[in-house]
């Protein structure tokens, strides 16, 4: 890992701050001190299929089943594959996994103020715009537009859910916070 004291390359479209809080956060892991207390660790391998698509497999730790990726729509044109098969792009689960994560929080928020939040009552459309950001397509804003049904009265305190449940959402943080990644590889020569 650099020493973070050494300038790093600034990536594009990444506010000042938020660089500047994962420097941080990197000094204070490399000193021994974590951010938090560890919880869980994810764990996940992924697989390449044959051939030369973009699909991949990955398999959660604890789960049999395989979620495939791959691409489609703008995001296969971007890369210019002609594979047949059209898959969710990894990009689409991180929207996805921010909108499932920002409505739990938000359901819960609501059972909290006696508001019920089941699926004929809570329900959120989720858009991930993606953009080309130095040749690279990258999610630039999620925009969640919920779908309320609440009993009379109870609009205001939907409201106040809706305009504060985001800080407790545990996905958005993580990516507003920011992410340190580490890569390594093992290399075997065959």
């Amino acid at each position: 890992m650099a020493h973070v004291d050494e300038p790093g390359p600034v990536i594009g479209g990444i506010p000042d701050e938020v660089y500047e809080s994962v420097r941080r956060r990197v000094s204070e892991e490399e000193k021994g001190d974590a951010m938090g207390k560890l919880v869980h660790v994810s764990k996940v391998k992924v697989y390449k299929e044959p051939g030369k698509g973009k699909v991949k497999k990955a398999y959660i730790e604890g789960f049999p089943e395989p979620i495939r990726m791959g691409v489609h729509g703008g995001i296969k044109k971007f890369f210019g594959v002609e594979s047949g098969e059209e898959l969710p792009a990894t990009l689409d689960y991180l929207v996805a996994a921010v909108g499932s994560c920002l409505t739990g929080t938000l359901a819960g928020a609501l059972e909290a103020r006696s508001i019920p939040s089941e699926p004929d009552k809570v329900s959120a459309e989720v858009e991930g715009y993606i953009e080309n950001v130095e040749s690279k397509p990258l999610v630039t804003r999620i925009h969640v537009k919920y779908r309320l049904k609440v009993p009379k009265g109870k609009k205001a305190e939907a409201q106040r859910a809706i305009d504060h449940h985001e800080k407790n959402c545990a996905v958005s943080q993580t990516i507003r916070h920011g992410i340190v990644i580490e890569c390594e590889g093992e290399i075997e020569e065959e």
